[in-house]
């Protein structure tokens, strides 16, 4: 097969631009998308080794051009027991915290340094605090290539430590997330200082490419044959819920699928500005105050239109989590199927069961979550208290402390 990829166009007028422009469209300030021809069928012979098996299907890079670490096809596995738990039929999850920095943010941190080596460019920089950072230091560093990081000036430690494991330049901004605007400029002020660098900043009205490597995932649970009715997806700035729409209506349209599953832009009550935008019928996303959720990698309070229209497209709905559900459904997960995934990620689990309670899923129903960042990315510190844990004061003494122990019914250790 040959790559497919046809033109970069405004989702709004068509207007077309090069395969590198990074802004929204000039004529009518529509984001852009990429437009790949779509005749004859979609292959499924794929070996299963990265995300690059579909190349064809994503912006043409050269062969020796392309940056991996064997991202993508992660593991789709089915979740009885919590589905049992909270009373829905079947509930798949997508293990994207699997891929090498522990994301899902690696299969855009691989197009965007493969880009960077296609498009002959010095370095890269983004504004980050946690697995958006992780991913494209790591990228860079496996590329070779210069890497300039702008984080808050309260970045979280938990995440900052891995990021600086790859080494990048790092630069403290007082302000950097306050706005959209106050992050758009941030990032203007970079590029004028490295102009042979590339914004890789993941967020489709700067970088409407990196929202590709997203329909990725969506490819592979189609192939899976496991489809279920909804698919919940974390939401910040709307990138993996488009790319998801993307993929699902690109094999559609090649004769995949009849249908798509309904999805459902999942968000943290305190910080949901994309969720109110869909409860409310708007087109777009109305910037909120100060963002607040447990749930740090989708703390914001600004999104962009892109979302709105791809959970409309599907039939979804949006749906926001307090922090006690979020943390108690990432207690959950892991004691009911042993998939430990960070904090952001439990939203989509909590919201399954809220969406089950108030009526918006049924019980015959079947659903998946996007597990986007593996557990050690974030959690919470404090619930390791070892002083929770049994002593035995000898190793003599162990076998009567275990008795008292398995009496008192105390063989797990329960928040």
């Amino acid at each position: 097969m040959t790559n497919r990829f046809r033109s970069l166009a405004c989702a709004n007028c068509a207007t077309t631009y090069p395969t590198d422009f990074h802004s929204r469209c000039t004529k009518c300030k529509g984001i852009l998308v990429a437009r790949y021809r779509l005749d004859g069928k979609f292959p499924t012979d794929f070996e299963g080794r990265s995300m690059w098996d579909f190349a064809d299907f994503l912006p043409p890079v050269k062969k020796e051009n392309i940056v991996s670490l064997g991202e993508g096809w992660t593991p789709y596995v089915e979740s009885p027991n919590f589905a049992m738990r909270i009373g829905l039929r079947h509930i798949w999850c997508k293990l994207e915290g699997c891929n090498p920095t522990g994301s899902f943010k690696d299969r855009a941190a691989s197009l965007g340094l493969s880009l960077v080596n296609e498009w002959g460019k010095k370095g890269v920089f983004a504004a980050s605090d946690g697995n958006a950072a992780a991913a494209i230091s790591a990228y860079s560093a496996r590329a070779r290539i210069k890497c300039l990081i702008l984080i808050s000036e309260d970045a979280p430690t938990q995440k900052l430590a891995q990021i600086m494991m790859y080494s990048p330049t790092l630069l403290r901004v007082r302000g950097l997330y306050e706005s959209a605007s106050s992050l758009e400029s941030a990032l203007a002020q970079a590029q004028s200082v490295l102009p042979d660098w590339l914004n890789l900043f993941i967020w489709a009205p700067f970088n409407p490419l990196l929202v590709e490597p997203y329909k990725t995932i969506a490819y592979e649970i189609a192939l899976r044959k496991e489809i279920p009715d909804y698919i919940f997806i974390p939401v910040a700035g709307g990138e993996l819920l488009s790319g998801l729409s993307r993929g699902f209506q690109e094999l559609r349209e090649m004769g995949l699928l009849n249908g798509v599953p309904k999805l459902v832009a999942v968000q943290g009550k305190g910080a949901d500005p994309t969720v109110q935008a869909i409860e409310k019928g708007l087109d777009e996303v109305v910037e909120t105050g100060p963002p607040t959720t447990v749930a740090g990698a989708i703390r914001v309070n600004f999104g962009a239109e892109h979302s709105i229209m791809a959970v409309k497209k599907s039939g979804g709905f949006g749906i926001s989590v307090t922090d006690e559900q979020i943390l108690n459904a990432q207690k959950q997960i892991a004691r009911d199927e042993g998939i430990f995934c960070e904090i952001s990620s439990a939203v989509a689990l909590a919201a399954i069961s809220e969406a089950l309670d108030h009526g918006k899923i049924r019980a015959d129903e079947t659903a998946a979550a996007i597990l986007t960042g593996a557990g050690l990315k974030d959690y919470l510190s404090a619930e390791a208290d070892l002083s929770r844990v049994p002593l035995s004061e000898s190793v003599s003494s162990l076998s009567t402390t275990l008795r008292k122990v398995i009496a008192a019914g105390r063989t797990q250790i329960v928040a």
